[in-house]
């Protein structure tokens, strides 16, 4: 069948979350479907996608920074989409999309994030619709609302919810069929809409994440993730200001790795002055950095979805630390396949035993990347979203 999918950016390299879980749903799908691949800007397209046809918007997706990001922040009070949807489904998308579909039938549209559900309106009715919602975005503005304490970006933020709780709901009564990555955000969904939702849980490749045969090093941790992503800058200012200091109380000699593309200029300048915080920026390869790691931390108290970093880790053997919720939506149980600690005392007191005799967790570990092995392949991941394919209503 032709399947129209509509995203931000070409999924490669695959440094991010989003990127990897579209990657390996898309190559193991394209020489099944017809694909095309609508975004912004094409980006470097590897030959492991050769197959699908990218077509583009002719222009990137415009940079926000300084003055003019603030301006578009203020713009976007007088309307009434999320400014993320404003920015996003902007007219050079809304026209590539049209000339899309003028030049050829789909059987298919699938949207590969939210926010692309405002430039997908424009086929309702004539072509079914598939959502594929990688988290519930108002359930993350709430979260933000939660633990932010100055009073105007506060209310900033109030507004941004308000708007996606009413985008989130009229966007998933308009789709024919909504993929979720966990039980939590299928439950929402059901609850707010009347299209069928499947969920298709993040994955992880175990060809490639395996364990890592490299020396660990006394007392080290690590954290990976996109650091322009507003939740990662959120946990790892979390970690670093009220965590970090407790581990280093009982173990002075204690650091950790944030590796991960386009770090803030704040989180360098923290690491700059806090001995022991090493700060990669973008890498071609994370493995190295988990596998001489003696503990895997996600300090995340905002999100939503599910963690691939999680996977990635456990996949290689890892012990993993991390707080409930960054373990959402993943089946994985505290004490059996990882460590979940929400309070920062208790989470710096498991770091801490973690820390001086990791090899007594190493069952832990192994039953960690037993489950990922059983529940999170990506052979398997990909058949159930071909299923939605073929049957979206």
């Amino acid at each position: 069948m032709k399947v129209l999918v509509i995203d931000e950016e070409v999924p490669y390299p695959l440094n991010t979350g989003k990127r990897i879980r579209t990657w390996n749903l898309l190559t193991r799908l394209k020489d099944e479907h017809d694909i095309a691949f609508l975004s912004w800007g094409l980006g470097q397209v590897p030959t492991e996608l050769d197959g699908i046809r990218f077509l583009n918007t002719g222009k990137n997706l415009p940079a926000m920074q300084g003055a003019r990001f603030y301006a578009s922040l203020v713009g976007n009070l007088v309307s009434p989409l999320p400014y993320s949807v404003q920015r996003h489904a902007a007219a050079e998308m809304q026209r590539a999309f049209a000339t899309a579909l003028a030049r050829e039938h789909f059987d298919l549209i699938h949207c590969e994030w939210t926010p692309y559900m405002e430039v997908a309106r424009g086929a309702m009715g004539r072509y079914p619709v598939v959502l594929a919602a990688h988290n519930v975005e108002s359930q993350i503005w709430e979260r933000y609302l939660h633990n932010e304490s100055y009073p105007l970006k506060k209310e900033y933020i109030r507004l941004q919810h308000r708007k996606y709780v009413r985008f989130e709901r009229l966007a998933v009564q308009d789709c024919a069929h909504i993929v979720a990555v966990s039980n939590e955000d299928a439950q929402f969904f059901r609850s707010v809409g009347g299209a069928a939702v499947t969920v298709i849980p993040n994955g992880v490749d175990h060809a490639y994440f395996r364990p890592w045969d490299v020396p660990v090093q006394p007392f080290s941790m690590v954290f990976t993730g996109s650091m322009d992503w507003r939740p990662n800058q959120d946990g790892i200012r979390h970690f670093l200001q009220e965590i970090l200091p407790l581990i280093r109380k009982e173990i002075p000699e204690a650091h950790v790795s944030i590796v991960g593309r386009n770090p803030p200029a704040w989180l360098r300048d923290m690491a700059g002055s806090s001995p022991g915080v090493h700060v990669t920026g973008t890498v071609d390869d994370v493995r190295p950095y988990i596998g001489q790691a003696a503990l895997y931390v996600v300090p995340l108290r905002v999100g939503g979805g599910s963690r691939l970093k999680i996977l990635e880790a456990l996949a290689m053997g890892k012990v993993v630390l991390t707080t409930t919720l960054g373990a959402e939506g993943l089946q994985l149980e505290d004490g059996v396949h990882l460590l979940k600690r929400d309070d920062p005392r208790k989470f710096a007191q498991t770091a801490v035993e973690v820390l001086l005799n990791s090899e007594a967790l190493a069952n832990l570990a192994e039953n960690g990347r037993d489950q990922t092995l059983q529940f999170y392949a990506w052979d398997r991941i990909a058949r159930i979203l071909d299923t939605v394919w073929c049957n979206p209503a």
